[in-house]
């Protein structure tokens, strides 16, 4: 084992991400980090940011900020997150992740402190993202909420433009459960005198915004009054154009005409290349057609599977496999009802269990098996399809990781 593997795996055991063991590891406040980024020096001083909330779409969307950016010539960092294969893909500096000699000497210098004060993982991240942008001299640093917004650490900064990119039911446990008390939540992250920049019109969380911004004095802006005619190039899915929106109104917003819709368009057609995105409608293979999708909540899924459903194939198959904190009950009625199914759990503590899968899915009246593994799943279905069928993996961020390579 490397010196990296090591102490990422002891940062892991010490302290474990959301990712892993959800609820648990939560830790909502800005205490913590604000006494954090003092003890480090304050990084974020002079930094200039975005910073990107929402549902869905926050990820993609920050990704093509990020993307677009650098092909202006700028120096970006962006910190996203989870990761699918490396905690290095959270924290990235135009096309690079974060060197691992960095993680190993941040994580040595500073574990006495953050485990004293009890940071959580998701702290100890964002604080170690600013800290390597401010010494790469970033121009930008794009900055994805993790949680909510009014207590995510991420909301200790002072950004150029906020954006809010939708807003869904996810995370209900810790944000509530009416789509007015997750806005709220969400709409944290609207500051003073800083424009705001909402990605999706919603009668219902339309009206929190519009209040919060009038309170702070901020100007709000909404991405369906930003019009691009050259918009549907090289568009892997048509739900990805909703965030191609939101990015090409905050562009505007932030750069007005300096950045080109020349610019735009290769920041958007270099996407992968620039910031290594992975598993948004990601094409595995042509024949049979796979594509793997990290969507993971019902308004996610509602949208990949419209694309879905577009698609033209002899049979689908789906390869499943689904974390404790989801309505698999919901997310399974929204997909075809003849499709063949094969389900498994993600390697991880978060995962499903089978015997409550096969509990929910005795109800789901679809053609269905369950397996030990994802990757045992997936073999499966592989061996199902003939080149004319649609095989489709997704279900969490876990279950593409365990089919995709890095």
């Amino acid at each position: 084992m490397t010196q990296y593997s090591s102490t990422i795996q002891w940062l892991y055991e010490q302290i474990p991400p959301y990712q892993f063991k959800g609820s648990n590891s939560y830790k909502p406040g800005l205490s913590r980090i604000k006494n954090f980024l003092k003890f480090l020096g304050n990084p974020e001083s002079n930094l200039k940011f975005i910073h990107v909330g929402g549902t869905n779409g926050k990820g993609s969307t920050s990704h093509m900020l990020s993307s677009i950016i650098q092909e202006s010539n700028r120096k970006v960092g962006l910190f996203t997150s989870p990761h699918i294969f490396d905690f290095r893909e959270r924290i990235k500096v135009n096309s690079n992740k974060i060197k691992k000699q960095f993680v190993i000497d941040f994580i040595e210098k500073n574990k006495d402190y953050f485990l004293s004060k009890r940071n959580s993982f998701f702290e100890i991240s964002f604080a170690m993202a600013i800290s390597y942008f401010k010494i790469h001299k970033v121009d930008y640093a794009v900055i994805e909420v993790g949680l909510g917004g009014r207590l995510d650490a991420t909301n200790v900064i002072q950004p150029l433009l906020s954006v809010i990119t939708n807003i869904g039911f996810d995370h209900t446990k810790f944000l509530g459960d009416k789509i007015t008390s997750i806005a709220n939540e969400k709409s944290g992250i609207i500051k003073k005198n800083i424009p705001v920049l909402i990605g999706e019109k919603n009668q219902e969380t339309d009206k929190i915004f519009i209040e919060k911004a009038k309170r702070e004095s901020s100007k709000i802006f909404f991405t369906e009054d930003f019009i691009y005619s050259d918009f549907y190039f090289s568009v892997k899915a048509n739900y990805q154009r909703k965030n191609m929106s939101t990015a090409f109104a905050a562009i505007k917003i932030l750069f007005g005409n300096k950045i080109t819709n020349d610019i735009f368009k290769r920041g958007i057609l270099n996407l992968r290349v620039n910031t290594l995105l992975r598993g948004r409608w990601e094409k595995v293979s042509n024949k049979p057609l796979v594509i793997a999708d990290v969507a993971h909540n019902e308004e996610g899924f509602n949208e990949v599977v419209s694309e879905i459903n577009r698609i033209e194939a002899q049979r689908k198959i789906f390869v499943l496999g689904f974390v404790r904190d989801k309505p698999v009950e919901k997310i399974i009625k929204l997909f075809p009802k003849d499709g063949t199914y094969f389900f498994s759990s993600p390697k991880i503590s978060r995962g499903l269990s089978l015997d409550h899968l096969d509990l929910i899915l005795k109800n789901a009246d679809i053609n269905y098996q369950i397996f030990e593994s994802i990757q045992e799943a997936y073999k499966r279905a592989l061996n199902y399809a003939s080149k004319e069928d649609f095989i489709f993996v997704g279900g969490s961020n876990f279950t593409v990781s365990e089919i995709l390579k890095p």
